[in-house]
């Protein structure tokens, strides 16, 4: 998967600007802070996920002044050429794959798979568990349509239930009715979830290495309410039992005590929890090796790989870990990276192109390193 070209209207310091990028290579993005070349990744991560990881009030992205933006790309997917719009106008947004509107978000997320590295990213071990579902949540979503079918259907089924839990007097009947719904819809969840979660720690395990010359190790533990390397039916009677535990209690707080929507993450560093004994140079490491790991995940489930973002991911690495970085990107793969510190070719052995970007232009070419 390759971003051909991108262009951006009223984008946040961008007024009109488009972009070529040639396939397969690196992109570097340098330019001092607050000119704009983190704005140009933003660009591509809002059309794969209709988000941005920057901020929650889509509407600040506007360009000051403007009523409206608008990014779009053309994206070479599985040999093919796609054309993607994003129009954001008066709080809604409206979405065009080949000219054509795309009616429902879920018909256009993962079109252009995009996974992205930012500073931020090292808050995953410390943030609340919600944080960690997400980003699980967020991966299948763009690889499995039955995996988002299901995850919709679950959802409204918490929320019915929460709505019968808040009765006066719950329907018993209601409730039975909608808890056996549920208990089916995570049994088919846990499974891809857990599936995906050994997978990712397998690829990221590959890849650790390159960042500690193979003296340390990397877990991922899936926490849930039942066993889930369990078969179906042994999960289903897990699941039944632990509602039959907890009813009475559900009923009494009125909310859910069990569930799927209480699942979480445990990362391990040399068998030890990472928030009790990674360094910030060690988490660092981690999460890189998770990144380019999902990589290499979307890979095998897809075929091809997605684009892979690195913004500032230079700033903090010193020069072993900048070099097992360099050494683990996958070579059939397009990235973009941005830096405020120069960036020498002869870190590369393949294809690097190299842009400056200064208040909102971007121009190609070396800059003095």
């Amino acid at each position: 998967m390759n971003v051909q070209k991108l262009s951006v209207s009223d984008y946040r310091n961008f007024e009109t600007a488009s972009f070529s990028f040639d396939p397969d290579t690196i992109h570097i993005l340098f330019g001092r802070n607050a000119q704009g070349k983190t704005n140009l990744i933003e660009a591509i991560y809002f059309l794969s996920h209709l988000r941005s990881w920057r901020t929650s009030k889509t509407p600040s992205l506007i360009r000051h002044g403007a009523e409206l933006f608008r990014i779009e790309a053309k994206v070479e997917n599985k040999g093919r050429l796609e054309s993607l719009k994003l129009i954001f106008s008066q709080g809604k947004k409206y979405l065009f794959r080949n000219d054509k509107p795309v009616q429902t978000f879920s018909n256009f997320v993962g079109i252009l798979n995009a996974v992205l590295f930012s500073p931020d990213d090292l808050q995953i071990f410390s943030d609340p568990p919600k944080e960690r579902r997400k980003l699980v949540d967020m991966e299948l979503v763009k690889l499995s349509r039955s995996y988002t079918n299901v995850l919709g259907r679950f959802n409204k089924l918490l929320k019915d239930r929460s709505a019968v839990l808040k009765a006066y007097k719950p329907d018993e009947v209601l409730l039975d009715t909608i808890t056996e719904q549920m208990i089916e819809a995570q049994v088919v969840l846990i499974s891809q979830r857990y599936a995906f979660i050994k997978l990712w720690e397998a690829k990221a395990s590959e890849i650790f290495p390159c960042f500690n010359e193979g003296k340390e190790t990397l877990h991922i533990r899936y926490k849930t309410c039942v066993d889930p390397a369990s078969s179906p039916d042994e999960m289903k009677k897990q699941l039944t039992q632990a509602y039959q535990k907890t009813r009475q209690k559900d009923k009494q707080m009125k909310t859910t005590a069990v569930g799927i929507h209480k699942d979480d993450l445990e990362f391990y560093l040399n068998e030890r929890l990472v928030t009790q004994t990674a360094s910030q140079g060690q988490k660092r490491s981690i999460v890189l090796a998770l990144k380019v790991g999902l990589c290499k995940v979307i890979k095998e489930k897809t075929g091809q790989h997605p684009v892979l973002l690195l913004d500032d991911v230079f700033s903090e690495l010193d020069e072993s870990r900048r070099a097992g970085l360099i050494a683990s990107l996958p070579d059939e793969i397009q990235i973009f990276i941005t830096t405020a510190e120069p960036v020498s070719p002869s870190w590369f052995k393949r294809p690097v192109r190299f842009y400056t970007i200064d208040h909102g232009v971007m121009k190609e070419g070396i800059y003095d390193v």
